[in-house]
């Protein structure tokens, strides 16, 4: 999940909520990155003042898996030369460490790279996810 999915299911009531949701109810496994964590922060603190405590008490309700920035970093030279958009060479780090089924983002450039470099469709929308589940 990038950090506009989960600055939108926070500050918003769409899909990416509903998403949110499932992961509150153990329907589906949330993983998250320090490096997800601390630009979801920052575009909390910037774009939404006063939805800052939001994410902690978001995180505070639910289990969820947490790739620390030091296994990142580690696999970061190499995702960068992978993707289109070196800046989000975290993203592709982080799917390398844990073999997610699934990665949740808005941005159509990575999706195509990250599915293009994995060879199978993983990496989705909200929307496509959802559906996927058969949740409306």
């Amino acid at each position: 999940m990038d950090s506009n999915i989960l600055v939108s299911g926070i500050v918003f009531h769409g899909n990416e909520h509903k998403v949110l949701r499932l992961a509150e109810d153990g329907v589906i496994r949330l993983v998250l990155s320090d490096l997800i964590l601390l630009e979801t922060r920052r575009a909390i603190r910037v774009k939404f003042r006063g939805y800052d405590g939001l994410l902690d008490l978001f995180l505070s309700r639910l289990p969820y898996e947490l790739i620390s920035e030091d296994s990142i970093m580690e696999r970061l030279e190499e995702c960068r030369c992978i993707l289109r958009d070196g800046k989000d060479a975290h993203i592709l780090a982080s799917v390398l460490l844990e073999n997610p089924d699934y990665v949740l983002t808005g941005d159509r450039v990575l999706r195509e790279d990250l599915n293009r470099y994995l060879g199978e469709v993983r990496a989705v929308t909200s929307s496509e996810f959802l559906e996927m589940l058969g949740v409306e």
